[in-house]
């Protein structure tokens, strides 16, 4: 068994057992969790109504209801766990506080700290239980709006949602606020606001208020969709292939990285796997619209033509790397190139990095997550470098190599391209031309591949490619390719010779 199937193999045990669940919480709340949003509480009671909760009593008598909202209405998070907080609802249909118990969302690693998670539920206070609370919403007719968490979009809008549901389904099982009919077993409960009609979802208004950016990835992704399917018409257009090239990347870094911070992470990966065993929600998938796109654009792309087509044409850190690369070219460094042996063992660095990765997660996604920060991706996109030192100073080491070793992190870092790799094996399609002459003796492209993914004997290796068509310039270039170097020369010298008899025949 080959090294590669080795890891496969491992890999696809480790993320069996990312499908066995573990155990609950079970959304059971102590007298302490309770003090939490009933400073004032001196006992609780469970309730049998038809959503689980607590009667909160303190020395002047009843004080409302208290409530786990991973017991009510758990919905999976950006880790693929529920957010689990306490809630405590006054009888007057007030919301009295909200606090986090339990977590494993991998905010923590990114700059963002669960003192900033509890000041955005704080906002819930003082809402009442029949406000359409939404992330954003300031303004929007029929909605009670709260500020969100820059960098924390999943995460903030799923505890939206649960505190929403959760703070509903109880107002209406208990008759909250006090003298409402409670719910009877069976009948169907109004919206909050007392239309009839069904809530929309939380994720819609945020593909409504990024509509732009949608369109501007959607076609650029059709833009991309050309190249792939009329690569053998452009390569042969040197020029304007190169230009064009130059350009997506540019659009790919500014655009796509910076603007709309549409970089996918290995984090995505693991959060999927483990929102398939608690909970798998198309609602949570759609609450980042931009990396919805992508990721939906690559599992089509990957299975067509390799995970090649991502790496070397929609991640902005790469697309980065690549114009470093060529900047220091035009600007005359010479690059350095490992030894061909140095540089296979070196691959296998970012698929240990990556079994590492899938073996944490199943303890806890926070520990998954710091390991994660292997990824620069967030220090540069996402928190646009306005972070501690040393995450800077990976970042920029990591962009600053390439001007020596092209795409060094992309070859032997990246978790994402390795977790990629492995659907590659099972593509469709196999565009890349290749003559019987590569490699043997020709080494023309293997010499010029930035990702060094072409075999001394010719074969271009899938699981490393990154689709940049640099290959496919030279395989139609008169000028570069030997063989056809070689048939030029030998019909310029034909071409030669007739013009020299039709002299002498004049």
């Amino acid at each position: 068994m080959n090294m590669p199937a080795r890891y496969l193999l491992l890999l696809l045990y480790l993320l069996g057992q990312l499908a066995w669940p573990g155990p609950a919480r079970g959304g059971e709340l102590t007298l302490a969790d309770v003090r939490q949003v009933f400073p004032t509480a001196q006992s609780i009671s469970p309730l049998n109504g038809r959503a689980p909760a607590y009667m909160v009593r303190g020395a002047g008598g009843q004080l409302g209801y208290a409530f786990s909202t991973e017991a009510v209405a758990p919905i999976s998070a950006y880790s693929g766990k529920p957010i689990d907080t306490v809630v405590g609802l006054g009888e007057d249909g007030l919301i009295r506080g909200v606090h986090i118990l339990h977590h494993e969302e991998p905010i923590l690693v990114i700059g963002i700290s669960d003192r900033d998670l509890q000041a955005f539920i704080d906002q819930f206070e003082g809402k009442k239980s029949t406000d359409r609370i939404r992330v954003g919403a300031r303004g929007r007719e029929g909605y009670v709006g709260i500020d969100g968490i820059t960098g924390a979009t999943i995460t903030t809008m799923v505890l939206t949602s649960s505190v929403n549901k959760s703070v509903t389904s109880v107002a209406q099982a208990y008759g909250i606020p006090r003298g409402a009919a409670p719910a009877m077993p069976g009948m169907e409960t109004p919206a909050a606001d007392g239309d009839a009609t069904a809530e929309e979802p939380a994720w819609m208004l945020l593909w409504e208020e990024r509509a732009f950016e949608l369109i501007v990835v959607s076609l650029a992704l059709l833009l991309l969709m050309f190249i792939l399917f009329f690569q053998d018409w452009l390569v042969k257009r040197t020029v304007l292939f190169h230009r064009l090239r130059v350009g997506y990347l540019l659009f790919t870094v500014f655009f796509l990285g910076f603007y709309c911070a549409g970089q996918l992470s290995v984090i995505n990966l693991l959060a999927f796997f483990h929102s398939l065993t608690s909970g798998f929600s198309w609602d949570t998938l759609l609450i980042e619209p931009v990396i919805f796109l992508l990721w939906a654009f690559v599992a089509v792309s990957i299975l067509l033509w390799g995970r090649g087509v991502y790496c070397g044409w929609l991640c902005p850190f790469g697309a980065a790397q690549d114009l470093i690369s060529k900047l220091a070219q035009r600007l005359g460094f010479e690059g350095y190139r490992l030894p061909q042996m140095v540089h296979e063992r070196l691959w296998a660095i970012k698929y240990f990095i990556l079994i590492a990765l899938v073996g944490l997660s199943l303890d806890s996604m926070v520990n998954a997550a710091r390991l994660a920060e292997v990824e620069p991706f967030k220090t540069t996109f996402v928190l646009r470098f306005m972070r501690e030192p040393v995450f800077v100073a990976y970042a920029v080491a990591m962009l600053a190599v390439s001007a020596i070793n092209s795409k060094f992190y992309c070859k032997y870092v990246c978790p994402l391209g390795a977790g990629l790799s492995f659907i590659t094996r099972f593509r469709i399609f196999d565009w890349l031309r290749r003559r019987r002459e590569c490699g043997k003796p020709c080494q023309a492209c293997a010499h010029q591949c930035q990702i060094a993914a072409i075999k001394p004997t010719g074969e271009i290796i899938d699981n490393e490619c990154h689709y940049c068509l640099e290959c496919q310039v030279n395989y139609w270039d008169e000028q570069l390719c030997p063989p056809l170097v070689e048939k030029r020369k030998k019909r310029e010298t034909r071409e030669r010779k007739r013009q020299e008899v039709i002299a002498s025949d004049t």
